[in-house]
């Protein structure tokens, strides 16, 4: 691994890399150890207890074992425990993580360093590293360079869910107001009060299976009749 300056400038462009975009993310964290480590490496995203997305850096021979090393290898059981998984002996493992260990090993890989993209309690993925017992990767780093990216996905996921939020108090507050347009309205035509107009909106929007929201736009453009709403009145 180079110097700790340049470990601290990839793990601060790791922690910045919340773009929206998670492959962004992944394609940073795995381009850094490759870069510093010279290592391959892969990283995948966790969802719903399934390991998938994965993004990889290194030769190509190798590469080919890390999907299935997300699966049953130690990339997928590292993201669901959260917990890091160190193998600095594959040959020992070929029971345990049949394909996986197969295919590194006849990519002449024998050594496997997997780390959880955990920050506190949440583990959105993990990191996978592959290289052989001699010439292995230092642990901390990588810890480092694994938790820099899950702080970007989870600050990039908190954003998304902030802006859907948004979204949906933005229509939930336009609806009300087209609601309430919609109540004066007909309160006016039919001579009732607001309450009386809002519960024939209402009884008229249920017997037709419709959102209130739509059946009080159609009123005020003009599309349905008021009174058709008012006819069981």
């Amino acid at each position: 691994m180079e110097n700790s300056a340049e470990v601290g400038a990839a793990v601060l462009r790791l922690v910045e890399a919340g773009s929206g975009d998670p492959a962004a993310v992944l394609t940073g964290l795995v381009g850094s150890v490759e870069r510093l480590a010279g290592l391959t490496a892969g990283a995948a995203l966790l969802s719903d207890g399934a390991v998938g997305g994965v993004v990889a850096a290194g030769p190509a021979g190798p590469r080919a074992a890390l999907a299935a090393g997300f699966g049953q290898g130690p990339g997928g059981e590292s993201a669901r425990t959260g917990r890091p998984v160190h193998c600095p002996d594959l040959g020992r493992e070929r029971s345990r993580w049949l394909v996986f260990a197969a295919r590194a090993l006849a990519a002449g890989v024998d050594a496997a360093w997997a780390f959880p993209l955990r920050h506190g309690p949440d583990t959105v993925g993990a990191l996978l590293v592959l290289g052989t017992a001699d010439a292995g990767p230092d642990p901390q780093v990588l810890g480092l360079f694994a938790e820099a990216a899950a702080v970007a996905l989870l600050r990039s996921a908190a954003s998304d869910r902030t802006a859907t939020e948004l979204d949906q108090l933005r229509t939930a507050l336009a609806s009300r107001v087209v609601v309430e347009q919609a109540k004066g309205m007909l309160a006016a035509h039919a001579g009732v009060d607001v309450g009386t107009a809002f519960e024939l909106l209402r009884g008229h929007a249920r017997r037709n299976g419709r959102p209130l929201g739509e059946v009080a736009t159609a009123l005020i453009r003009g599309d349905t009749d008021p009174a058709i709403i008012l006819r069981r009145h």
